[in-house]
């Protein structure tokens, strides 16, 4: 297919409108690159599996996490709700790594992994209703012993790393030049930011094309997170403010990493 500007693909639940990723999956690996530790998060995810465990990315975007850790011998399957990044990771390939396009909500799987993860900030994503039951879905879908990690930002994240407008530039190895424009607005009666991003983009043959994209993010708290793991039958293990198994600030600043699994004599 071919990837247009975003908004000719907005989602709607409900007459609103959550997220659109709607535009080419190389452009998104390179800004990801500029924003992720690949090499820690593989490295953490890994640790949490026994060797060859089925793994499940919900939110995988481009596949960049599952094709590091298929080559290491996993079994993975990764679902996202944009049609461009799962058409750009199917491109990509990777040993023993398969995808689906879809929601998290609506992701359905007879199937069973010891390992269930969402990064980046995926959760925050969710519209607030539905993660409830995300997370008791999650639950249904570990093997015994199994493990959830979920990132997520929570309040202090967006209350200091507010700005109205940005202006970044990302660069890929063959001349590709990103200039991403964003704009923040707060709806603070719903505990909602609202981002909406001009991509101007430069290709490697110098043609410039442009993409309209935004994303709702519900503004989570730590306590928040926990009950909702609680309630869905989910013990929280550890936390960290990281991938290098960084402890959470005290503070409460930065991301939020949390592993879970599921509840002592609760296992399928």
């Amino acid at each position: 297919m071919r990837c247009f500007p975003s908004r000719l693909f907005s989602i709607l639940r409900k007459g609103k409108a959550l997220s659109s990723f709607e535009f080419p999956g190389e452009y998104y690996e390179i800004m990801r690159g500029d924003f992720r530790d690949l090499a820690a998060e593989t490295e953490f995810l890994s640790s949490l599996a026994p060797a060859g465990g089925r793994v499940l990315d919900l939110g995988c975007g481009t596949g960049t996490n599952l094709r590091e850790l298929g080559a290491r011998g996993f079994s993975c399957l990764g679902a996202d709700q944009s049609a461009c990044f799962i058409e750009y990771a199917r491109g990509r390939g990777g040993e023993g790594v398969e995808y689906v396009h879809g929601r998290a909500e609506d992701f359905v799987t007879d199937d069973r992994f010891d390992l269930v993860y969402s990064l980046f900030m995926t959760l925050n994503y969710l519209p607030r209703a539905e993660l409830r039951g995300v997370l008791r879905k999650v639950r249904g879908l570990l093997r015994p012993g199994g493990h959830v990690v979920l990132e997520f930002g929570h309040l202090l994240n967006f209350v200091e790393g507010f700005q109205q407008h940005t202006v970044g530039h990302h660069r890929g190895d063959d001349g590709v030049l990103i200039t991403r424009l964003a704009r923040q607005a707060i709806n603070p009666h719903a505990a909602n930011w609202r981002n909406e991003e001009t991509l101007l983009v430069r290709d490697r043959e110098g043609r410039v094309s442009l993409y309209d994209n935004f994303f709702d993010q519900a503004v989570l708290t730590g306590p928040e997170v926990r009950d909702l793991l609680d309630d869905a039958g989910l013990r929280t293990v550890a936390e960290y403010g990281g991938f290098r198994k960084e402890p959470a600030p005290f503070h409460g600043r930065g991301p939020l990493v949390i592993v879970a699994t599921a509840k002592d004599g609760d296992s399928e």
